[in-house]
């Protein structure tokens, strides 16, 4: 009974012993840590910025090759173009005419006789002239010169002229229906040594025109309606 106790603490010993040994061995190989944290051996980061890249190379846009023949022969049709547009607008190739001068009444049946017509009518009202006058101004008679001075001259046709307007304290020196008239009756007070006679139209009361526009076969139509009403003129605008 003694002997066997005597074994089993040997055994126990050695074990112990064994134990020890492989403790202390195996110590020898541990890594010592001296941090608590994570060893940057341990852990997988990405580091992008030490991959490899792989760069594409485009090839630069080219500049568009420009024919200058092309553009201007394309500047050429544009501008035939455009022309040909200007010249068919119609109202570029409508002709005018103007219908007057009327009196009031006149010019309401010239009204009527148009309403139907398929041009552009315009009503205008203006006066027109009916002669010329030749006088003496108005700063001449103010500094003295009267009938007087010039019955002595020979002069007989004349008379003050009392109107309101702008001829109002001047002296007519005649009444004449056409310029030219007018011209030599200047002359002739020029030769009896009247001075600083002046010539200007005589305005009659307001008259009515109308202006009409229209194309080659509206104006026709004008023109035999005028046949039909033949009061005032009807001739081309401007003339």
């Amino acid at each position: 009974m003694n002997a066997w106790k005597a074994i089993v603490g040997a055994l126990l010993v050695a074990n112990t012993a064994l134990l020890g040994w492989g403790l202390l061995g195996s110590g020898a190989n541990l890594k010592h840590v001296e941090s608590s944290g994570l060893r940057s051996e341990w852990v997988a980061v990405e580091r992008p910025w030490e991959q490899a890249v792989e760069v594409v190379r485009s090839n630069a846009p080219v500049a568009p090759k420009i024919n200058l023949k092309e553009g201007l022969a394309q500047l050429d049709s544009a501008i035939e173009t455009a022309s040909k547009q200007v010249f068919d607008d119609p109202k570029n190739n409508q002709a005018c005419l103007q219908w007057g001068p009327l009196l009031q009444g006149e010019s309401a049946r010239v009204a009527d006789s148009l309403s139907n017509w398929g041009g552009e009518t315009d009503r205008l009202e203006r006066q027109v002239p009916v002669g010329y006058v030749v006088f003496l101004p108005q700063d001449i008679v103010s500094s003295g010169v009267g009938i007087d001075q010039l019955s002595g001259k020979g002069i007989t046709d004349m008379f003050y002229i009392t109107t309101p307007g702008p001829l109002q304290g001047t002296i007519s020196l005649g009444l004449f229906r056409d310029q030219d008239r007018a011209n030599s009756q200047k002359e002739e007070l020029l030769k009896r040594g009247v001075a600083g006679v002046q010539i200007r139209e005589r305005l009659g009361p307001v008259r009515v025109f109308f202006e009409l526009r229209g194309t080659s076969d509206q104006i026709k139509s004008v023109q035999s309606i005028f046949e039909l009403n033949r009061k005032g003129e009807l001739k081309s605008c401007g003339s």
